[in-house]
């Protein structure tokens, strides 16, 4: 009797203990697919918390005013973040070639994210081709495969408010003049459609469209011409950028031309000095420290897979002798 008594226990014993085994496998189940989850989601999710991710950031050359405010936001974008950011640029915004390398040479170089200013939009994509990271275009767009963000000014809007501005002070009937930067470039086109608007819409008559490639020299001469040709009948005129707006400054002063409006663009320390010694009077100021500091900020989103908007409109101001000291302390806090 003992004996079956002792085998009935041995063997409720071992059913209990191989109930208590089966039961930590299921246990187990949910477990493990818990791990696979985990392990399935970006690495860059942890990066984001120990400061592992890379940016790089290839802009149209560090060697001018106006991308060293870019500059200084991608740096203090990067500082304020707590993200490595490594940013290049190449000797001049027509060194087509060294930009391209530079890419290659990044890309290849491990980087979670990618911010670039394009010098050709087309060659650029190419370079680029199909990489599986997250592209941002910052001041100048083009169509990346994988592109999810365009990070800057809306050029037509901006030039639309730099018209405005002429259009008030030069009143209707006035004549007009625009002096592009480079022909066919999207920048330019968007910029020459947002002043034509702004013309337009104030009976103000376009009397001449010329390109002096962003050269304050050419743009001088291009200016020269025009005066020549509508014998001086001109009471405004719309650059693209402030050093196109200094030539024409010049050209207007040595051709005896007065009372003319002069508009640039960038919104540049020298260009906002100009405003102030009435060499010309406005300048359509982009925010470039913006563009640097949104730039980074939309990819290291993009890194933690957090939602990015597809265009992020830094804006613009129009500076005149209005606000043009207020405006230039701005600009030299920016590089300090």
């Amino acid at each position: 009797m003992k004996k079956r008594i002792l085998s009935m226990m041995l063997i409720s014993a071992l059913l209990v203990s191989a109930t208590g085994c089966a039961g930590k496998k299921a246990d187990a189940t949910p477990a493990s697919s818990e791990a696979s989850t985990a392990a399935a989601a970006p690495a860059s999710t942890d990066a984001s918390t120990t400061g592992d991710i890379k940016v790089g950031v290839i802009l149209k050359t560090l060697s001018s005013e106006y991308w060293s405010y870019v500059a200084a936001g991608v740096n203090a974008a990067a500082k304020d973040l707590g993200v490595k950011v490594d940013l290049q640029g190449p000797a001049s915004e027509t060194s087509y070639d060294e930009q391209n390398n530079m890419i290659e040479t990044m890309l290849a170089g491990g980087i979670d994210a990618f911010v670039i200013s394009p010098l050709q939009s087309e060659s650029v994509a190419s370079v680029i081709g199909d990489v599986k990271i997250p592209i941002i275009t910052v001041d100048t767009d083009a169509e990346i495969p994988g592109k999810i963000a365009f990070v800057g000014t809306g050029n037509d809007k901006a030039a639309y408010q730099g018209g405005l501005y002429a259009a008030e002070k030069a009143g209707k009937g006035a004549k007009a003049v625009i002096i592009g930067g480079v022909e066919g470039n999207a920048t330019s086109d968007a910029r020459q459609a947002g002043y034509e608007r702004a013309m337009k819409e104030n009976g103000i008559d376009i009397v001449s469209v010329q390109y002096a490639q962003s050269n304050p020299d050419t743009a001088a001469n291009v200016m020269e011409n025009m005066i020549t040709a509508q014998s001086g009948n001109i009471q405004i005129v719309l650059c693209h950028n402030d050093d196109t707006a200094a030539g024409a400054a010049t050209a207007c002063k040595q051709s005896g031309l007065k009372d003319v409006v002069i508009v640039g663009f960038d919104g540049n320390q020298s260009g906002v000095q100009n405003i102030i010694d009435g060499t010309i009077s406005a300048t359509c100021a982009q925010s470039a420290y913006t563009m640097g500091y949104k730039a980074v900020e939309s990819a290291v989103k993009a890194v933690k897979g957090e939602t990015v908007k597809s265009f992020v409109d830094t804006g613009c101001e129009v500076i005149s002798s209005d606000n043009a000291k207020d405006y230039l302390e701005k600009l030299k806090g920016y590089l300090k």
